[in-house]
């Protein structure tokens, strides 16, 4: 019986009693649960008046919002590989990013849904999404979507000019270089990602820029490429780092490193004493693997906070939040799998 009455209280509490309970107007509660509060209400009060609606166990009705709103206050978050770790965690920062202005996520994988810009354009024309931050997209699917640009946000997107996120690619890749250089690199291999992303093409491009500005060349026959399975990865690094030419390999992504590792016990060789590598992305495990990865590291919880800031200050016609490109830095994490290269 006490369970019953307890979630019937919870059913009963309303943004009144919020209001009364905090201290504040219940056009404040409605503006903070509404996501409308930029600029209107200051940071502490907004978040004293989540703190409160969560203690008392409030939470806005969804058909209600329809009704006032004419849309359910959710937004999708479209990446290109759910089991990637590091799409993983920018779903973390969406989710608590979101809900602190009083939406839910909705996760698309796009590498498996053939229809999902169809599905996506949908569900918003349906309202039964708010917009949607399209992370990694291709041209052709940014060209779709434009029928509804004004509630989608890019990030890295083929087009960087679409881009609403983005990463500073160029200055990753010249710490990269920068720092093999300086440990005397000059036979630098590329463990490249196969798959068509424009993230990807960026990467190598910018990495041969580097080189040639250190006055070295990308010699092709250094670079390979893999999808992200493990066996499949690690027979395209063993195969290159079998011929004994490379004192360094760069990886686009930290799997594809650890691939490297595996490939270079299986074929003798010690990391970093015969092959430094590096990484991309500095998802938890390159702190697990041994030694410990050289990795550039993308801000996950930071690029998803700003998206979802941007998305929702574009939806709600706020020009400063969504206007032009952000820019992210990258930081390269240096740690025990790079050292100078032998004589």
């Amino acid at each position: 019986m006490a369970r019953q009455v307890s979630r019937a209280s919870k059913r009963s509490i309303t943004s009144f009693a919020v209001a009364e309970a905090a201290g504040v107007s219940q056009s404040t509660v409605s503006l903070v649960m509404s996501g409308k509060a930029e600029g209107r209400v200051s940071e502490a009060k907004r978040q004293h008046v989540l703190e409160t609606a969560s203690k008392l166990g409030y939470s806005p009705n969804a058909s209600a919002q329809i009704l006032r709103t004419g849309v359910l206050k959710v937004i999708a978050l479209a990446v290109p590989n759910v089991q990637q770790p590091f799409f993983g965690q920018v779903l973390v920062a969406a989710e608590v990013a979101a809900r602190s202005r009083g939406y839910s996520v909705l996760l698309i994988d796009t590498s498996n849904d053939a229809e999902w810009v169809e599905r996506l354009i949908g569900m918003i024309r349906g309202r039964l999404v708010a917009g949607c931050i399209v992370y990694a997209s291709d041209d052709a699917d940014e060209r779709r979507l434009g029928a509804i640009r004004d509630r989608i946000l890019f990030v890295e997107a083929e087009n960087s000019r679409r881009s609403g996120i983005d990463l500073d690619i160029a200055g990753a890749m010249g710490a990269v270089v920068s720092h093999l250089v300086g440990l005397n690199h000059t036979r630098i291999g590329y463990l490249a990602a196969r798959y068509p992303k424009a993230t990807f093409r960026r990467r190598y491009e910018a990495f041969r820029d580097q080189l040639s500005q250190h006055g070295l060349d990308a010699d092709p026959a250094w670079r390979t490429d893999a999808t992200f399975d493990l066996e499949t990865a690690t027979a395209a690094a063993t195969e290159l780092l079998g011929q004994r030419q490379v004192t360094a390999l760069f990886c686009d992504d930290d799997l594809l490193a650890a691939a490297a590792y595996r490939a270079a016990r299986s074929l003798g060789l010690s990391v970093p004493q015969d092959v430094s590598v590096v990484g991309f992305n500095d998802i938890e495990m390159a702190r697990i693997i041994h030694p410990e990865l050289t990795t550039v590291a993308i801000p996950a919880e930071t690029v998803a906070t700003l998206a979802v800031e941007k998305l929702l200050g574009q939806l709600s016609g706020g020009r400063s939040l969504s206007a032009g490109t952000r820019v992210v830095p990258l930081t390269l994490q240096v740690r025990a799998s790079t050292v100078p290269a032998r004589s």
